[in-house]
């Protein structure tokens, strides 16, 4: 791994709080690893916001308090777009070859583009934006 820097998507959050999804346990080696390599993470409040509803609809509104206060006393780094990333979102929605390009996803990659975060932390398919891949555990 080059850089030390790494975004997370809500679909990650999710799977480290929802012991029954199917990604939980690399959700929590993810972190583990995280920790242990002393990453920088980062996070955009769209994302958050996913998170807090799928927890909230799927799991319980107590748990998706608790998920907002550690986000909050955590470490994480949280990006918020200024006028011109939303821009270029948009921007890059209209202009992707890719019809299922959510502003969501374009927003995500717009913001570790310009953040100079090489890798994106996610279970979903990660369209090919601005040179940035998929984080893998390395073996």
């Amino acid at each position: 791994m080059t850089s030390k820097k790494v975004f997370i998507s809500s679909t990650v959050f999710v799977a480290l709080v929802d012991r029954n999804h199917p990604n939980h346990q690399q959700a929590g080696a993810y972190f583990r690893y995280f920790a242990q390599e002393k990453c920088y993470l980062y996070t955009n409040y769209l994302s958050i916001a996913e998170a807090h509803g799928s927890i909230y609809n799927q799991i319980s509104p107590s748990l998706a308090r608790e998920f907002l206060r550690a986000i909050v006393l955590g470490s994480i780094n949280i990006l918020y777009p200024t006028e011109g990333d939303l821009k270029a979102a948009v921007k890059t929605m209209v202009t992707s070859q890719s019809s299922e390009l959510s502003l969501s996803e374009a927003q995500m990659a717009v913001l570790a583009s310009r953040n100079n975060i090489p890798q994106i932390a996610t279970f979903d398919y990660l369209h090919p934006l601005f040179g940035l891949s998929v984080f893998n555990l390395p073996v």
